[in-house]
């Protein structure tokens, strides 16, 4: 006697089309957010405002030079002795590793792929701060967009308790839909050649059964992006 899971197999292998009815893929889809100034400035302001909105915290500077002042500000507000760090080669600010080293600032780049894992991540738990750069953001939900990369590991996107983010006024995009179809037409490429992506939408969250909303439980507490215009 045949089972139910052979019943329906058999369906699909003899059907050529299971999907007859579907209707063909369409040209163009409507976006799920809306952002009609898609200008520079525009798109920094609806960031901004989308940022801090789900408590998130941005820093326009003009210049890298401005830019790696915020950053040191910044770590010196919490008091950083270590951090996480991605690569500085992909942190858009030049200078910027030399200038935390020289504030004796010690900076941990981990790599967990050697018999020492335990100890790389046990010593990486010790960083106040991680600093990074990011693929893109959108502006419409106030995102941060990252690929795992050589020299762009997660661990400082996500166990520090306070993440700084440097990206460019230019790697603002209109929405997360906007990115996609950037990769599509750049052959996706970059899905390839990465194991992982991220969308980062402000600090951790977590809401208990009373609805009661806390910040940092999964992750860090404080988000801060560094824009540099």
């Amino acid at each position: 006697m045949s089972t139910s899971r052979d019943k329906i197999l058999g369906k699909l292998r003899a059907a050529r089309r299971p999907f007859e009815d579907a209707p063909p893929r369409p040209q163009n889809y409507l976006p799920v957010t809306l952002q009609d100034d898609l200008s520079p400035d525009g798109l920094l302001d609806r960031f901004s405002r989308e940022l801090v909105g789900i408590k998130g915290e941005i820093f326009p500077v003009i210049g890298e030079a401005a830019a790696c002042d915020q950053v040191l500000k910044l770590l010196a507000s919490h008091s950083a002795t270590r951090i996480l760090a991605w690569d500085f080669a992909h942190i858009p600010v030049s200078g910027l590793e030399d200038a935390i080293r020289a504030n004796n600032i010690e900076i941990l780049q981990p790599d967990t792929h050697h018999e020492d894992r335990a100890a790389v991540l046990a010593l990486a738990e010790t960083a106040q701060v991680s600093i990074t750069g990011a693929d893109a953001a959108a502006a419409t939900t106030g995102s941060l967009i990252f690929s795992t990369a050589p020299g762009r590991g997660r661990i400082p996107t996500v166990l520090a308790p306070v993440h700084i983010a440097v990206i460019r006024q230019d790697q603002i995009v209109p929405r997360l839909e906007s990115w996609f179809a950037a990769q599509r037409q750049s052959g996706l490429g970059a899905f390839q050649q990465s194991a992982n992506f991220c969308f980062i939408t402000g600090p951790s969250r977590t809401g208990d059964i009373e609805m009661e909303l806390i910040l940092g439980v999964h992750g860090p507490g404080r988000v801060q992006v560094v824009v540099i215009r």
